[in-house]
């Protein structure tokens, strides 16, 4: 694991809202004496945290920057999760449930990401600071909303729609306005969107290319995704029956 998680970070300094409870002196204080050791994930690994040893006395990993998939298949049928930057995961408690309905769990890298391990001696640094544990509550609490509202998404008949919620919803939490719109600085492809919006790789071309018609989501250069107008008047313009009837 050592070699992995070789290279250390100022845990406070790459995700200075988990010391948002603290005091200027506290926060201060933490940023300097919190160090956590991190790696860089390689994109397309299906594996990446088999290295992690002893991790009953780890509190988790935190993600830093870039994005992971959780994947889930259950009889056959595989659903994704988003795993990018802010959230704390426990990976290897995967393995130790054990479902009535037998299901498997694997992870995917889609971009070089780095991690860092909240560790047993990290844990005792920060014991000091109560801030810092209900800050970790609070990104526990709003990652299971997030998966709440995902489930809500999904409840919409039309792929199209599916799809612009979704983008809106990753925008909320990455996204960047500019003069042009919001950016969503993912690159995700058809068969990934396809798994987040339970649809099959040709209906998601067909739906984005009538979101592109349309001047709703445009997909630039680098892959990245860019969202123009405001949600309403976007569910409008598609027609939305919803959001017709809530006028």
């Amino acid at each position: 694991m050592a070699g992995r998680f070789a290279k250390a970070v100022s845990l406070f300094e790459v995700d200075p809202d988990l010391i948002e409870h603290l005091n200027p002196d506290q926060a201060a204080l933490a940023r300097s004496r919190v160090i956590a050791r991190s790696t860089i994930l390689r994109a397309g690994d299906g594996d990446p945290w088999r290295l992690i040893e002893s991790p009953d006395a780890h509190l988790g990993v935190l993600v830093i920057d870039g994005l992971l998939t959780r994947n889930v298949t259950l009889l056959g049928r595989m659903t994704m999760q988003l795993v990018g930057s802010g959230d704390v995961v426990r990976p290897w408690d995967d393995a130790r449930e054990r479902p009535s309905i037998p299901r498997t769990v694997g992870w995917t890298v889609h971009v070089p990401t780095r991690v860092a391990l909240l560790d047993a001696r990290l844990a005792e640094r920060v014991i000091a600071w109560p801030g810092i544990a209900t800050a970790l509550v609070k990104r526990s609490l709003h990652r299971a909303q997030w998966l709440e509202n995902h489930l809500a998404i999904l409840e919409n008949p039309r792929v199209s729609v599916r799809l612009l919620l979704l983008f809106w919803q990753l925008a909320d939490r990455w996204g960047t306005v500019g003069p042009d719109g919001v950016t969503v600085p993912l690159r995700l492809t058809h068969m990934t969107l396809g798994r987040l919006v339970r649809a099959q790789r040709p209906s998601i071309t067909a739906s984005l290319h009538e979101l592109a018609a349309l001047g709703l989501v445009v997909r630039r250069a680098d892959g990245t995704w860019l969202l123009r107008g405001e949600p309403s008047g976007q569910l409008r313009l598609l027609g939305d029956e919803t959001t017709s009837a809530a006028r």
